[in-house]
């Protein structure tokens, strides 16, 4: 009897979860996690804790971890990769091969642009001499984001971040490169008039006028100067 009653209990469940349109397996997913899934998820906020920590001892670590776990996603150990060579690199004394070969590895999953730790990586990885790879990136993130103002305010910040460090590293060593900036920055003015996100505004504006040969440039990187923010303006392009 007992039996019997799983077994209508288990009926009377997927029905109502095709009703409602619910992915059986997501449902099974999230309440029913196998050893597997919780494996993935422990190790994939450590993985996220160990680059916000700059420790790569760490993160070399839960990649040994990762290899040593059975049916563990060849995203996360792509993931871990990435993580490693970014934390490794040292400007322009990076070893740009294993950054390279690690963002092709990792940025090749079609999900990453959901994931904000992806975000951020991307973020974090970006050369003069990863430049020309980083850039359909970039594209990709504006075709799916268009409207920035739309996400969260965290969101709209990580990503205003990987528009601002590509904008630097563009400026800096590519003077002559307005198109891909213009679209660059176009795609950052729709940033939501917060105060939380005063700081990625104002750096939008100054190379805004950077690329419009505008004086006011000069003006905020006075301001960010005397905001507390001078190593910032010391290191902005002009």
């Amino acid at each position: 009897m007992d039996n019997g009653q799983n077994r209508i209990f288990i009926d009377d469940l997927i029905l109502i979860l095709q009703l409602r349109g619910i992915s059986i397996t997501q449902f099974f997913k999230k309440y029913f996690p196998s050893n597997d899934n919780i494996d993935y998820s422990q190790i994939s906020q450590e993985l996220n804790q160990a680059f916000y920590d700059n420790d790569v001892k760490k993160a070399k670590e839960l990649k040994l971890k990762i290899l040593n776990t059975k049916h563990m996603s060849t995203e996360l150990r792509d993931r871990a990769n990435l993580i490693i060579a970014a934390l490794n690199s040292k400007d322009d004394k990076t070893d740009t091969a294993a950054v390279k070969q690690a963002m092709h590895d990792f940025f090749k999953h079609q999900e990453w642009m959901n994931d904000e730790n992806a975000i951020v990586l991307l973020s974090n990885s970006i050369r003069k001499d990863n430049l020309n790879d980083v850039t359909p990136l970039v594209m990709m993130l504006i075709r799916k984001y268009k409207d920035l103002k739309e996400q969260s305010l965290i969101k709209q910040r990580r990503l205003a971040t990987v528009g601002i460090n590509y904008l630097y590293v563009l400026r800096k060593y590519f003077m002559d490169s307005d198109k891909v900036a213009f679209k660059i920055l176009s795609w950052l003015e729709s940033l939501a008039t917060d105060p939380e996100l005063c700081l990625l505004r104002e750096l939008t504006l100054y190379f805004y006028f950077i690329y419009t040969n505008d004086d006011q440039a000069e003006g905020i990187k006075l301001i960010l100067d005397q905001s507390g923010y001078k190593k910032i303006s010391d290191n902005l392009p002009d």
